[in-house]
């Protein structure tokens, strides 16, 4: 998980820290002192580098949604690049689709939308938080207004609004992870993939 700018070794160490234990632990869970234990980093230095423990915390949530991001874009990419037909997009649609919303990627879920929670109020967090959520909206919008030069998507669509459709779906599952007794996940993939295919392929 790259730092996207050249930054200081020492809070480059302290940010790989943090999203390592995030790992295992909610932001709450995190002490300034465990930080200091892992990285072997002085107090001094952390608050040099940081405001707070907060600001910290925050740029390493963001760092693991960029990673997500990252991934994100990687896996729609190789789809698109290897579709040479509609019915090789639609294929490679259907396997994203049941990744993306099989229980495997429940934390992925958890993870985001605590992320996004937790940054609400705190512009500090909501500005980094933006600039890697808007990253992903428009990855996702260059590879569907390509898909939509290739003659696969219709050529009405917005590929925008298609960007964040994905995205909603894909979180949305979500609320269903939540419940004790979930929906067939297959009756819901299949749901997915015919609404995918009515809204978004042309004739």
């Amino acid at each position: 998980m790259g730092m996207r700018q050249s930054v200081h070794p020492t809070k480059t160490l302290l940010i790989e820290t943090a999203v390592k234990l995030l790992d295992t632990q909610l932001p709450h869970e995190i002490a300034v002192d465990e930080i200091l234990e892992k990285s072997g980093i002085s107090k001094g230095s952390l608050y040099h580098h940081f405001e707070d423990l907060a600001e910290l915390l925050e740029e390493a949530q963001v760092v693991r949604y960029a990673d997500w991001v990252d991934r994100s874009i990687e896996l729609i990419v190789s789809i698109i690049s290897k579709a040479k037909t509609k019915e090789d997009l639609f294929a490679g649609v259907k396997r994203m689709t049941k990744l993306t919303q099989s229980a495997e990627f429940k934390n992925f879920r958890y993870e985001r939308a605590r992320t996004i929670g937790n940054s609400q109020g705190h512009e500090r967090f909501q500005k980094l938080l933006a600039i890697e959520q808007e990253r992903l909206t428009t990855g996702l919008s260059d590879v569907i207004r390509e898909v939509i030069e290739k003659g696969f998507f219709d050529k009405k669509l917005n590929p925008q609004v298609l960007a964040i459709f994905i995205q909603s779906y894909t979180l949305g599952k979500i609320v269903d992870d939540v419940v004790t007794n979930p929906i067939n996940p297959q009756e819901w993939d299949d749901f997915i993939d015919r609404m995918v295919y009515k809204s978004m392929f042309s004739e």
